[in-house]
Formats: C-alpha cells, structure tokens, sequence
C-alpha cells in the first residue's frame, strides 16, 4: 500500500492539471459560439497525449519500486534481483561505450598521423634541390662548425645528399699513436668514441683514416696530424700506415697542422704541396721544412708557435702571404730574430693581417722601419714597441700584453715622442698598463675604442694622467684627439672625474660601456642624467638632479639637451665589486633608471640600457 501510495501520489495531479485544460478548452468554445461539436477540441494543444504520460507513470513506478523513498526500505529478493541485473546491463553498456570510445580514439589518432605525414610530404623543405641543400650543408658545416653526420642523420634524402658531397668531409684529423698520452692531455685527449674533433673527421686507426679520404673523393682536404712531442722507440704499424696513407694525398692537402714530432716516421717528402694555402706549425720537428719552403707556391696564411724565423728563410711563398701569425718563444737557444723578421716581412708584399708575440723584439731604427702598404689588421702582443711598422692603411689595430692569460710578465711599452697617424684606422684594442700611449696615436676616422690595461695595481691619479693626455684641450684644437662613437672601458681604476671630462669630449658617443671600473658609480651615472640648455638659448647652466623626489622633466621643446653625450643610444654598466651593500647596489640600479628617464624626458632616449653587479660566481643583469 505504501508503494501504491507513493504512485497515486505522482501521478494524480499529472492527471488533474490534463482535465483542467479540458475543461478550459470546453470554455473557450461555448464563449465563441460556435455549435458544431466536431471541432471540439479534446485538449489543450499545448497538452502532450494521454498516452505519453501513461508512459511516463510506468517508467517511474519501476524507478519508484527499484528505488522506494523510504531509505531504510529492506528490498524483497525479486527488487534485489531486478536491481543486480540492472546492474549487470548497466555494467555491459559501460563496457560497449568504452571500447567504441577506443576504437574511434585509435581511428583518430591514425587519421591525426596521416594528416601529419601528408603536411610533411608537402613541406617546402622536401621541394629544395641538391644544389640548396649543398649550400645550407656548407653553411652549416663551415659557418657554424656543425657535424655533417647529424644532416646525415635526419632523412634518407639528406643523408644521400650529404655522402655524396666530399668537401663536407674535407676535414681529417690524423692521430697518431693515441695510447701515448701525457699528464695534461690524459683528461682532455679524445677517445675512440669521438667522430669529429675541431671540425675534422677523428682517425685513430687507418680504417677510419680509409672511410675519411674515400669520403672527401678528390676534394681539397685540410689535414691535421697530431702526435705526442717524442715518440715511443717501437712505434706500432698502424702508426705508418696511417701516415703512409695520408702522404699519398699530398697533392689535395689544402690547409696543414701539425702537432708533435714526425720526424722519425717514414715516407716523408714526397710529392710537391701544389695545393697548399694554410699552414699551422705548433711543433719544433722540421722534417717538412724543406718541402713547404720549396714546393707551397700558394701559400696565403702561415701560424708558427715554436721554430724560429731562420727556417723559413729559403721559402718561397713570403711574396703570396696574406696572413701572418707568429709566436716567438722565449728560448735561449733561439738567436736574435728582430733582423730575420724584418726582411722577411719586407718579402711579403701582399700582408693584409699579421699577429705578433715577441717579448725579445729589439728597438727598430727609423732608417730600418719596414713598409707594410697592404695591411689592413695588426695585433701585437708583448711588443716593447707602439708600432714598429708604418702601415698607412691599417684598420684594425689591437695591443696587448700577451695571449696567454694570466698575464706574469709583460713588456715594458713606452709613450713616442712624435704623433703616429693612422688615417684610416676605425677599430683599436688597446689592452696595456701604459694608457698615456693612446696619447701619441692620430685617428680621426677611429670608430670604436677599447681601453682595458689587465693590471689591477695601477694607481687611479696615473690612469687619470693618462685620460687627460688622450683627450686634452691641446689635441682638441690641433683636430688630433680621439672621437670614437664606440667606448668600451673594462677593469681601470680612474676617478669619477676623469670620465666625466672624456664623456664632455665625446658628443657623438653612441655606445658607452663600463665594465669593472673601480670608480664613483654614482658619480658617473650623475653626469649622465644631467641636463643643460641647448646652445642658442639665453643661459647655458647645468642642473643635477637631486635624490628628492622632482617633477618630470621639462618636454623636449624648453630646449634643454642632456650635459654631456647628447647622441647616446647603448648604456652598459657592470660593477665590479663584490663587497657592495643591498643598498648601495639598489642605490646604482636608481640612479640607472633616473638616467634612462632623464634622457628620455628630454627628447634623447637609449635605446639599451643594462646595469649588472656580481651575485655569486655570476653576473646579475637588468635590462631597463
């Protein structure tokens, strides 16, 4: 009765509201008048059919007897039947649902393979011919010093193309006899695992040394052959093969190294070095002097670290040289070579670069002073000398106190007496203790200028010496004084004042880079965000800006101008002390953001603006 109950409950005012809409309906008809009783509805037309709520009332009382109100109703076996098989279908359908959902997740994911595979079957890249792949394999490999085995690697097609190009695989590195290692090389040698090494095919053994020269073809190779700097007494086969088999393609080498000794190998000197343009010496052995002196007719670029000038004296190739690398080591046993380097040099008519290490080199008379009309790019280091050449077409000039680094000794450079001009110079590295002898140098198309002494020890009140002797009132009206549009200075100690002067001399600066200065930072950066009144104007003063809180600055039609460096657009600034508070280093960072805020509230804004200080082992920056 309960259960029955429970329906009538449902149902009931289901069935009432339907027979008010009868009657409602019966209503509306008498009203009209109308009085044939066959267009008598039966219902409301918004009322659905009896039937469907004959229905309804049906699939509810099974809800209702599989699932009573009442929650503590203990169900009789036959509800607890039909409730375990509805159950059981309900469990079946989930199942069915599940796999179909499987089966179209596969069909998608097969379609989504498809479609990618018919993108990348019509991918540009497949569209490009062997001759562009050849291109970007080369620009790859010689540009970018990439492996050509990774290009070799990506797909069939490429791998076709890469084998079938011998100048990717030009480079050779011949090693012999790896077994005998050193205690410095032991960590750092390469292994047998190793397949290029400094952009050269790695050939410990002569198969791989075989698969390398079948790969290059007749292509031009450049050859390294790396040994230890003596040689065992039994020295293996494989050691003379490999060099039997490299030597037999003398004709192709295009650029040679070596390193170690090879003098007691057989086969030596046998075909002439038709090909050869570059030569790399970092041994003292001499067995292929006598061969590259008379047959490298084509040589342009010679790099000697160990053997003295007196063995290339007979070569015939000084009249070809273009590029000049030499490092005279400081050997007792080795004569005087000041006089040997200059009459080669006056051999190589053709020199356009030259990089020189001799701390030994004699003072140069001024009778004796060599010509150099085609050099275009020098570099000395630990030259006792400003310039010993006159070269009227130099470019690029770098000094220094040494390549090797940190620097123990160095060469004591004195200021010149007499004005050095360098007319077309536009680049200057300038990496010496002595800064005063910038002083003596004329560059008036000079564009970038590096200052960077390597010495920490050098009092600031001499570095300002010198600043003031670079950029004086003196050389200012004789048109003599620097005016780079690049400044980089790094690790000098000089006052705040000092670059304040250089900065008022400098107003077509662009770049401006400080980098380790031990000096008044804020100071500095003070002068850099003070302002002025353009020239023409009633009073030319200058304001500092104060650490109170001021207006904005005045737009740029008041016609003030910033004080100095008017024409700035890159600020760097990296502090070099360690020991600095939060504070003072937020202090620097505000005073970098009131620059860039000055500046650009007058009309000349930066257009880069990074302040770093060290946090740990690193360099902190921000980019403002």
């Amino acid at each position: 009765m309960r259960r029955h109950g429970s329906i009538r409950s449902f149902w009931h005012p289901l069935v009432t509201s339907h027979h008010k809409r009868q009657k409602a309906g019966r209503e509306v008809y008498k009203a009209s008048g109308s009085r044939h009783k066959a267009a008598l509805p039966v219902s409301c037309p918004t009322s659905p059919p009896l039937f469907v709520y004959f229905f309804s009332l049906v699939a509810m009382s099974q809800l209702l007897l599989l699932s009573p109100k009442d929650p503590f109703h203990q169900p009789t076996p036959e509800e607890r039947h039909k409730i375990l098989s509805q159950i059981a279908r309900n469990a079946l359908s989930i199942r069915t649902i599940d796999d179909e959902i499987q089966k179209l997740m596969r069909q998608r994911r097969e379609l989504e393979n498809q479609t990618a595979l018919c993108t990348s079957v019509l991918a540009p890249v497949r569209r490009l011919s062997f001759d562009v792949l050849a291109s970007i394999f080369h620009q790859y490999v010689y540009s970018y010093e990439g492996d050509p085995w990774i290009v070799a690697h990506v797909a069939r097609s490429w791998r076709i193309s890469a084998l079938a190009l011998p100048t990717l695989w030009s480079g050779i590195h011949v090693q012999l006899d790896p077994a005998v290692l050193t205690a410095a090389t032991a960590t750092t040698a390469p292994t047998q695992t190793h397949r290029r090494v400094e952009g050269r095919e790695y050939c410990s053994n002569d198969h791989r040394l075989d698969l390398a020269l079948r790969r290059s073809s007749t292509a031009p190779i450049d050859v390294k052959i790396a040994s230890p700097a003596i040689l065992p007494q039994v020295v293996r086969a494989h050691v003379t093969k490999m060099l039997h088999m490299v030597l037999q393609h003398m004709h192709r080498w295009r650029s040679l190294e070596v390193e170690g000794s090879i003098s007691r190998l057989p086969g030596l000197n046998m075909d002439p070095l038709s090909k050869l343009e570059s030569l790399t010496l970092h041994t003292g052995d001499t067995s292929l002097l006598s061969l590259v002196n008379q047959t490298a007719h084509r040589l342009t670029s010679f790099t000697n670290t160990k053997l003295g000038l007196e063995n290339f004296e007979s070569a015939v190739w000084w009249s070809t040289l273009r590029s000049l690398d030499l490092t005279i080591p400081f050997d007792m046993s080795i004569p005087p070579q000041t006089a040997t380097l200059l009459s080669l040099l006056a051999r190589a008519e053709s020199l356009e670069e030259l990089s020189l290490d001799y701390h030994q080199m004699q003072p140069v008379p001024m009778s004796e002073t060599v010509t150099l009309n085609k050099l275009k790019r020098l570099e000395l280091y630990d030259i006792p000398h400003v310039l010993p050449f006159h070269c009227p077409n130099l470019v690029h000039f770098h000094v220094s106190v040494g390549k090797s680094r940190p620097v123990i000794t160095t060469a004591p450079l004195r200021t010149p007496t007499t004005p050095i001009h360098l007319p077309h110079l536009t680049h200057l590295i300038f990496e010496h203790p002595n800064i005063a002898v910038l002083s003596s140098l004329v560059a008036p198309s000079l564009v970038e200028l590096v200052i960077s002494p390597q010495v920490r020890i050098i009092a600031p009140q001499y570095n300002d010496k010198a600043f003031s002797a670079i950029w004086s009132e003196e050389k200012k009206k004789k048109g003599e004084m620097m005016v780079p549009s690049v400044l980089r200075l790094e690790d000098i100690h000089v006052s705040a004042n000092a670059i304040r002067d250089v900065l008022r001399d400098l107003e077509g600066l662009k770049v401006l880079e400080m980098k380790w200065l031990r000096t008044d930072h804020l100071d500095v950066l003070s002068t850099l965000s003070e302002s002025t009144t353009a020239p023409g104007a009633a009073t030319t003063s200058a304001t500092k800006p104060s650490s109170s809180p001021t207006p904005p600055p005045p737009p740029p039609s008041s016609g003030r101008i910033p004080f100095v460096c008017p024409s700035l657009e890159t600020l760097l600034l990296h502090d070099a002390s360690t020991l600095r508070s939060g504070g003072d280093t937020k202090g620097m960072q505000m005073q970098m953001e009131n620059v860039v805020r000055t500046r650009r509230g007058l009309g000349y804004p930066l257009k880069s603006a990074r302040f770093g200080w060290p946090q740990g082992s690193e360099v902190e920056e921000i980019i403002l």
